[in-house]
């Protein structure tokens, strides 16, 4: 953002990035900030959230340091690394409070985020425009929109991750309804000769992951998908063959085909089988990318049994300190089931973010967090190219992150599949050949352990979780309420779909957007 014309600038913050939490699980309250104002100039920043607000006046306050950014106060500062230290030039000023003496300064921040203490769009206001009269540049940080509306100019803060609106395509998007995108899905599968069952299942798995908001294992898929089928990479025709079945443990051979159509046999298999033993363990090997593992929760929950879900897939993820990528972003999902509520489902992968995630964010053209990526001198950065450049997402929670990825390694690798991630091949530098990837399905039935009371005791569990929190627990502080927000957003708003990837899909010939359709949801189902 470039600065008022022929004004100096008097502040300018690029790339600011601001989480809270442990190392590999941090809630993002500033996703790359980057802004700048000009001397006589308003700007605001206006968010919704009032933590994310509260960040940034701490930040350039001196009292919090930044996980990323560099800030430059004057026409002629040199931009830096943004320290806990006030930087110079720079005063902030609460909502309520006068400027103070030997004001003003090159740049004024102004708090406005607690409008009890200064009535929404006035005295705040006031103060910034009293400022910028007198020369100074000011930047008004709020949390209403009345506020910022008095500015010269406005900068919408980006949400925090807890939000399903912080990961959709804000622009240049299609929208669907979920009937529409699994029939567009199904019509594009089939138009490559995949049978219509076959190209069903797969548009259900990934229509399901952007309907519960996570766009990377979604439809944004379907063109590398249906380049590997050209290529040879995925054998539409393949059928999945046991090499054992019976018993406890069963192993399954994918034969280079689909990886949904192996997976939602074993899971079925492992389930149905567990409800009836008490415990159940299916190996797959021989497979291809089988989607967001949350994607199976279904059948474990119909069946009423504990469903754990582990892949392994190519080198995409550095060791801790490491700049190359030699392990795979692997995947672990949980899900229990809870009567008629819906089940409880921890899905994530063992980089600090999915791989998925980074290329979705190329998709849009933005950037990334810099704690997502490293390139390929092992730098952080936030271009999200970097990645199919050779770059590296870094393991989450440092070594213990690390243990996390050998234990998948162990059980979805050398276990189930004879191999382990660094055999893997990468289904995007590698289009022509089978991944030959693997997953361990095991499944758990409460009645074997004598039916202890999972509803209750997760419910105190949760409790648990909540009453750390001394301000109030957030809206999302456990798994599977961000999906309940995403969910309910794509059956109010519609799923979007990134313009590049429809346009590669031939999606776009009709640019109305679709209504959204009012299937309900179903607990623990997809739409």
């Amino acid at each position: 953002m470039t600065e008022a014309a022929g004004r100096p600038p008097a502040l300018r913050v690029a790339d600011l990035i601001v989480a809270e939490g442990p190392e590999g699980a941090e809630r993002i309250l500033i996703a790359g900030l980057t802004v700048s104002v000009a001397a006589g100039e308003i700007v605001a920043v206006h968010t919704d959230d009032r933590a994310s607000a509260d960040a940034l006046i701490q930040v350039l306050d001196g009292r919090r340091r930044a996980q990323y950014g560099a800030l430059a106060a004057g026409a002629h500062g040199r931009p830096r690394r943004i320290a806990p230290a006030r930087p110079a030039g720079v005063t902030v000023v609460r909502a309520g409070q006068a400027l103070p003496p030997g004001a003003p300064r090159p740049v004024v921040v102004v708090d406005a985020t607690r409008p009890e203490a200064a009535p929404p769009g006035t005295l705040s206001a006031e103060l910034a425009h009293s400022a910028a009269r007198d020369g100074s540049g000011v930047l008004l940080v709020t949390t209403d929109a009345d506020t910022a509306a008095t500015a010269d100019r406005v900068v919408h803060l980006n949400r925090p991750p807890e939000s399903p609106a912080r990961t959709e395509p804000a622009q240049d998007a299609v929208r669907f309804s979920t009937a529409a995108l699994t029939a567009a899905a199904v019509g594009s599968l089939t138009s490559a000769g995949v049978e219509s069952d076959r190209a069903a299942l797969v548009a259900r798995v990934l229509v399901d992951a952007d309907v519960r908001g996570h766009f990377s294992h979604g439809v944004g898929l379907l063109p590398m998908y249906l380049d590997r089928l050209e290529r040879g990479g995925i054998d539409p025709a393949a059928a999945p063959e046991w090499i054992s079945e019976s018993g406890p443990v069963a192993v399954l051979d994918a034969h280079g085909g689909f990886g949904q159509v192996a997976a939602e046999l074993a899971a079925e298999h492992c389930a149905r089988q567990a409800a009836a033993t008490g415990l159940a363990a299916v190996a797959v090997r021989g497979n291809n990318h089988i989607g967001m593992l949350a994607a199976y929760r279904d059948l474990f929950v119909r069946h009423e049994v504990v469903g754990l879900v582990l892949n392994i897939s190519g080198p995409s993820v550095a060791a801790p300190g490491a700049g190359r990528p030699t392990l795979g972003n692997d995947a672990v999902c949980m899900v229990v089931p809870r009567g008629d509520q819906r089940p409880l489902v921890v899905d994530f992968a063992t980089g600090t973010v999915a791989s998925g995630k980074i290329r979705h964010a190329a998709h849009r053209g933005e950037p990334v967090p810099a704690s997502w990526l490293v390139d390929r001198q092992g730098r952080p950065t936030t271009d999200p190219e970097e990645l199919d450049r050779g770059g590296a997402v870094p393991v989450f929670g440092g070594h213990k992150g690390l243990g996390v990825a050998v234990i998948t390694e162990v059980l979805a690798g050398i276990l189930a599949g004879g191999t382990v991630s660094p055999l893997v091949h990468k289904q995007r530098a590698e289009p022509d050949r089978p991944m030959d990837c693997s997953q361990l399905f095991l499944a758990l039935s409460p009645a074997a352990f004598g039916d202890p009371p999972v509803d209750e005791l997760l419910t105190v569990l949760s409790n648990a979780v909540a009453a750390g929190y001394p301000q109030g627990a957030p809206r999302v502080h456990l798994p599977e309420q961000q999906e309940e927000l995403a969910e309910a957003a794509a059956l109010d708003a519609g799923i979007p779909v990134p313009l590049t990837v429809a346009e590669r899909l031939g999606w776009t010939a009709d640019r109305t957007p679709a209504v959204p359709d009012c299937t309900p949801a179903v607990p623990g189902g997809t739409r």
